[in-house]
């Protein structure tokens, strides 16, 4: 659906490949004013959206798809040699409305309790973006592959470069940062 969206409205279409993010945040630009007056269009662009940077994010990060609910707001993107996930559709809603204040689900970068810290201070020393580009899915990405050599690298300096995560490892009840 999101490859028709965005070549009916920019007349490209979308190949599934990172630097074709920059016109799906086009696309969600150019429509963030309809959606206003036709929020029943949310569902829709954004499950479109999420999904289609999810595929993007898994040409980049070794990941799947984990669908422990059939609710698509509950789906989730997981990396495979780091413990690391995150909810596309999250990050297509924060995309699309260009804050965290919506109704859709959290896109927050997920890891285990002990690699918060560290990823957090990672990500301190990460160039700023201005504030129209923060919530972009290029620069999501840009974030996610950061995060995971980040977590990749201190997997090895502790001595589990070889480490491979299944869905075993993500549970659902699992309470994590």
């Amino acid at each position: 659906m999101c490859l028709d969206y965005v070549k009916r409205a920019t007349g490209v279409t979308l190949d599934y490949t990172p630097e074709t993010l920059s016109v799906l945040d086009y696309y969600l630009g150019t429509v963030r004013a309809d959606v206003a007056g036709r929020p029943e269009l949310v569902p829709l662009i954004t499950r479109a959206a999420g999904a289609y940077f999810g595929e993007v994010v898994r040409t980049v990060v070794p990941s799947f798809w984990r669908v422990h609910t059939p609710n698509v707001v509950d789906w989730q993107l997981c990396a495979s040699t780091v413990f690391f996930w995150f909810n596309p559709l999250g990050a297509a809603y924060d995309a699309l409305f260009q804050t965290i204040e919506h109704d859709g689900p959290r896109s927050l970068l997920r890891v285990a309790p002990e690699d918060r810290a560290f990823l957090d201070e990672r990500l301190q020393i990460m160039p700023k973006v201005a504030e129209d580009e923060y919530y972009l899915l290029t620069t999501r990405l840009e974030v996610i592959e950061a995060s995971v050599e980040a977590l990749r690298a201190r997997l090895e300096q502790q001595g589990y470069g070889e480490s491979e995560f299944t869905e075993e490892d993500y549970v659902p009840d699992l309470q994590l940062s």
